[in-house]
C-alpha cells in the first residue's frame, strides 16, 4: 500500500470521533448513497421451489441438504435467504445479478431440452417475483436501468444463468434468453459440457472451448451477453479470449496467487482479462479465500489488494455468491454489505476506487456488450 494512501487512512480514523463504529458507518452510508454497488453474483432463484418470496424478510425454512453441500445422512436442514430486496436494503446494496442455476447432468438430446426449460422456468419465475415487488425492485438489463432504479429508491435486480448446459443444443437461444433479460452466461458449472471444459470434475473432453462452445461465445457477443468465466478451466479461459470480441468477466473467483484454488484466476490469466478490458469478481466462499476455516472479510479484501496490485484498480469486483455456499464470518449476507467498504476505507482507499470496485468495473464490461 502507498505512502499517499496510508496517509489518508489515518487522516480518516484520526477524523472519526471516540464511537468510532458509529463515524465509520456514517462514512459507508455517505459513500453507498453515491456509488453504485452490485453484487454479481447470488444463487437465490435456486431455492424458489420452496416457495420463497425475494420481497419478504428473511425466513426459516427447511431445505435439502445436498443445496447446502452437505450429505443427505444430514437430513433435512433450516436455511435463512443470504439475498432478498429487504436484506439489499439494509445493506445498502444497489444492484444484485440473480442466477439460474444449473447442476450439470446427462448430455443426451432429451435432458438437454429439459436443462433448458428449466432455465426458463427459473427466469420467468425471477421476473415475475421482481414485477410482484415493483414498489421496491425492477428488472435491470443496463446501467442506465440501475441509475433510474437506485434514483427511484428501488433495488435493481439483474439476470443471469450459472452453466451453459441451460443453453442446450440450440444456439438460438442465446438470443431467447438474451431477449428475457440475460446480461451473462457462465459457460459451465462443476463438469465439462457441450461448450467447454470445467475447471473442476472435468475430463478436458474438449481441451478448452468447444466448436459449438466457439458459436456460442460469438453469438452471446452479438446478443449483448457478457461472457463468464467462473468455473471454466484456464485453457477454455484463454481460448474464450481468443474468441470473444467483447471484454470478459469472472463472475465469482478470486486470485490463485493468494490461495491456490482451481477455481480461482492465476496472474497470468488476469493479466489476459484485464489486457481486453475484462474484470474479475473477487467470490466471498471461503474455501476459494484461504485454506481451512471460515473466511473473513479482511480474507476477502486480501484478493482484492492482489488484483489491483496485478492488475489495477479498473478490473475488480465483488461477486458473493450467496445462496450459493457462500457466508463470511462477519459478513454473512447482503446486509452486512458495508463491512467490505470499510475494510477498503481501513486499507486506504478512495471513494473513487471504491466505486470502481463496487460496480463501476462491471457496468464499464456490460455497457461495452453493446458496442
Amino acid at each position: 500500500m502507498s505512502i499517499a494512501r496510508n496517509l489518508i487512512v489515518l487522516i480518516m480514523l484520526t477524523g472519526l470521533s471516540t464511537t468510532h463504529k458509529e463515524g465509520m458507518s456514517k462514512t459507508v452510508k455517505d459513500i453507498h448513497s453515491r456509488i453504485y454497488t452490485i453484487d454479481s453474483h447470488c444463487d437465490t432463484p435456486m431455492f424458489f421451489p420452496y416457495k420463497i418470496d425475494i420481497g419478504q424478510d428473511n425466513k426459516t425454512f427447511t431445505v435439502n441438504p445436498l443445496l447446502l453441500n452437505k450429505s443427505e445422512d444430514d437430513g433435512p436442514q433450516d436455511y435463512q435467504l443470504k439475498v432478498t430486496i429487504p436484506q439489499m436494503q439494509e445493506g445498502l446494496l444497489d444492484a444484485v445479478f440473480m442466477i439460474a442455476y444449473l447442476h450439470q447432468g446427462a448430455r443426451d438430446a432429451k435432458s438437454s431440452e429439459k436443462a433448458v426449460q428449466k432455465t426458463e422456468n427459473i427466469l420467468k419465475e425471477l421476473i415475475r417475483q421482481i414485477e410482484k415487488n415493483q414498489q421496491t425492485a425492477g428488472l435491470a438489463k443496463s446501467f442506465a436501468d440501475l441509475k433510474r432504479l437506485k434514483k427511484a429508491g428501488k433495488k435493481a435486480i439483474f439476470l443471469g444463468i450459472e452453466n451453459g448446459y441451460g443453453l442446450g443444443k440450440d444456439i438460438d437461444n442465446v438470443k431467447k434468453f438474451a431477449d428475457l433479460g440475460v446480461r451473462y452466461i457462465t459457460l459451465s458449472h462443476n463438469g465439462d459440457n457441450d461448450l467447454c471444459d470445467a475447471a473442476t470434475k472435468s475430463y478436458q473432453e474438449h481441451n478448452g472451448l468447444s466448436d459449438y462452445g466457439k458459436e456460442v461465445v460469438r453469438e452471446m457477443n452479438r446478443c449483448g451477453i457478457m461472457v463468464d468465466i467462473s468455473h471454466t478451466s484456464e485453457k477454455t479461459s484463454f481460448d474464450v479470449l481468443e474468441v470473444s470480441t467483447k471484454p470478459i468477466i469472472a463472475s465469482h473467483s478470486s486470485a490463485k496467487a493468494v490461495h491456490n484454488h482451481p477455481r480461482n484466476v492465476s496472474d497470468k490469466l488476469m493479466r489476459a482479462i484485464a489486457a481486453q478490458g475484462g474484470v474479475i469478481q473477487v467470490c466471498l466462499y471461503s474455501p476459494f479465500l484461504k485454506k481451512g476455516g471460515q473466511a473473513t472479510v479482511s480474507d476477502a479484501v486480501d484478493h482484492i489488494d492482489h488484483i489491483v496490485t496485478t492488475v489495477g484498480i479498473d478490473h475488480v469486483g465483488i461477486g458473493s455468491d450467496f445462496d450459493g455456499g457462500s457466508e463470511l464470518a462477519d459478513a454473512k449476507g447482503a446486509a452486512d454489505m458495508p463491512q467490505i467498504t470499510a475494510e477498503l476505507l481501513r486499507r486506504g482507499y478512495s471513494e473513487k476506487e471504491i466505486a470502481k470496485i463496487w460496480g463501476g468495473n462491471l457496468m464499464r464490461v456490460l455497457e461495452k456488450q453493446k458496442k
